[in-house]
Parts: C-alpha cells; sequence; structure tokens
C-alpha cells in the first residue's frame, strides 16, 4: 500500500493503490492516527505481544486487534446501529497497520521538510513602520 497526501486545507494521508471502499477504511484509520501515531503503534504493539482484545478509535474507524490482524470498522451513528445498518469492514495484518502509520509518518516529514525549504528561500517579508 502506498501512502501518499491529499492536500485539502491542510495536509490528510491518502492511500493510493487500494480500491474503495478499503481505500476509505485505511484513509480514514491513518487519519484517526493522524497526531496520535505513538498511541496507535503503542497499541499495535500490545496486540503483538498478545494482548486480548485491543481495540482504539478516533473519530471514524474502529481498530479491533488481535495477534493476526486488525479490523477496520467505520463508525456509525446510534441511529443507524439501531436501525440494523452494517458499517463499513476491512482488514490488515498488524504489520500492515504498523507499516501504514511508519509510511504516514515519512512522507508527513518529507512533505514538511520540502515545505519548510519553501519557506526559507522566500523572500523575506518588508519591515514595516507605522506611524504612532
Amino acid at each position: 500500500m502506498r501512502v501518499g497526501i491529499e492536500k485539502l486545507d491542510g495536509i490528510h494521508p491518502c492511500v493510493e493503490d487500494e480500491p474503495p471502499p478499503r481505500s476509505l477504511l485505511l484513509n480514514l484509520f491513518l487519519a484517526d492516527a493522524d497526531r496520535n501515531e505513538d498511541i496507535y503503534l503503542a497499541e499495535i504493539a500490545k496486540a503483538e505481544a498478545g494482548e486480548p482484545d485491543v481495540v482504539i478509535g478516533n473519530h471514524a474507524v474502529w481498530a479491533i486487534m488481535s495477534t493476526a490482524k486488525v479490523v477496520l470498522e467505520r463508525m456509525l451513528p446510534v441511529e443507524q446501529h439501531a436501525n440494523g445498518t452494517e458499517p463499513l469492514r476491512t482488514e490488515i495484518s498488524l504489520s500492515a497497520a504498523k507499516q501504514l502509520i511508519l509510511d504516514w509518518l515519512a512522507v508527513k516529514q518529507r512533505w514538511h521538510a520540502e515545505h519548510r525549504e519553501d519557506k526559507d528561500s522566500a523572500a523575506p517579508a518588508p519591515v514595516r513602520s507605522y506611524p504612532n
């Protein structure tokens, strides 16, 4: 799975080589993990160590982990659960989930480094003085 950046009012993860709805769930998983990567990696480590029933979610998907896999399940509003709506689901291995997060961290770091260089090479803003 290849992770890229989608620029919409900030930067967001974009898994570029998976079909929908799997790509949606993977993108939402990374969006949920964004800025919480250390917490998600720690939860993956717990599952890898054999801890049962490791579950983490933020805003969009539940990551339900076992020693063998991660089930990504779209979070649904209460009323949709009540009427029997089945959430979207997909599965990935623990190692794939971990690698996705590490790839996202690397993509973000590279993007920020490239854009920091753009700012550094930009002409300095003029200094203006205003009369008191």
